[in-house]
């Protein structure tokens, strides 16, 4: 008896173990959006209404798109954040039917490297954060201070279904928007992971590629340096970065690796070094 039970115990810790290592693997996955009409991506209910804030990082090369968009269902509240003017982000949003307020960063991010976007919203206040080197913030002339949501929190686009009823949408121009092309990962409301519900022409991809046509030599994850390592010289053969190590003195596809002869000289060394120490006399280094 107690056996059966060990082993039913032992077959609940494996389960849950895959269950929460596939639900690790999903949260850190980029959604590669391909900007084809059609596609879409909703997450949970963001409550925007008083004090609270998420954030993303993005990657593009695109100078126009549709990153961001939630709204009361077709009333009066709503808050879009879009790619336009040469690649900067550009955010609205609408309180209780209220002029819209709107504010456009001054840093372009569409050079196909990764930048982190952060939206705060503090009743009457949004200001959208870029990189931690970019803050800006608008107020809008609302009688109520209070923002509804009601609808899902759209990433990339629009479902079909929902740009074709107009009634539903706070803000009609949202459907003649350009669908956003690039790379979107580690979607956070409040600090928390936001878990994808459903979405229609998008994939999961765990190492997004350079997107936009971006050279594969070109600097790596976080701008952290070229894809050759320790002085060695890029160049792009179908496609694909090729390093040459020749004058480095290391080898390897990437030049990482310490030659073996290298390694065996230095030991060598070392132990010689040993020698010495043991029988300063008898040793002969030359």
């Amino acid at each position: 008896m107690g056996t059966a039970l060990l082993q039913r115990g032992g077959c609940f810790l494996v389960c849950l173990s895959l269950l929460l290592l596939g639900c690790w693997a999903e949260l850190g996955s980029g959604l590669e959006f391909p900007g084809a009409e059609g596609q879409w991506t909703r997450f949970p209910k963001w409550n925007a209404c008083c004090e609270s804030e998420m954030s993303f990082q993005l990657k593009t090369r695109s100078a126009r798109g549709l990153v961001l968009y939630f709204d009361d269902e077709g009333f009066c509240d709503f808050l879009e954040l879009i790619l336009t003017r040469g690649g900067r982000l550009q955010l609205s949003f609408s309180i209780f039917c209220a002029e819209p307020a709107t504010l456009l960063a001054d840093t372009p991010v569409n050079d196909g490297a990764w930048h982190s976007v952060r939206i705060r919203r503090q009743f009457r206040n949004t200001t959208l954060f870029i990189d931690q080197v970019e803050a800006k913030w608008v107020e809008v002339k609302s009688k109520r201070r209070d923002m509804t949501v009601f609808s899902g929190l759209f990433v990339g686009g629009l479902p079909p279904e929902l740009r074709a009823a107009a009634l539903k949408l706070t803000l009609a121009s949202v459907r003649e928007r350009e669908p956003f092309k690039g790379w979107i990962r580690d979607v956070r409301v409040n600090s928390s992971q936001a878990l994808l519900v459903d979405s229609g022409e998008v994939k999961l991809d765990d190492e997004p590629p350079n997107s936009g046509g971006g050279s594969p030599c070109e600097a790596g994850e976080e701008g952290e340096g070229g894809v050759c390592l320790n002085g060695g010289v890029c160049s792009v053969v179908d496609d694909q970065a090729v390093c040459d190590c020749s004058r480095t003195g290391f080898r390897g596809k990437d030049c990482s690796q310490v030659p073996l002869a290298q390694i065996l000289t230095s030991f060598l060394h070392i132990l010689l070094r040993k020698l010495e120490k043991h029988n300063p006399q008898e040793t002969d280094l030359g």
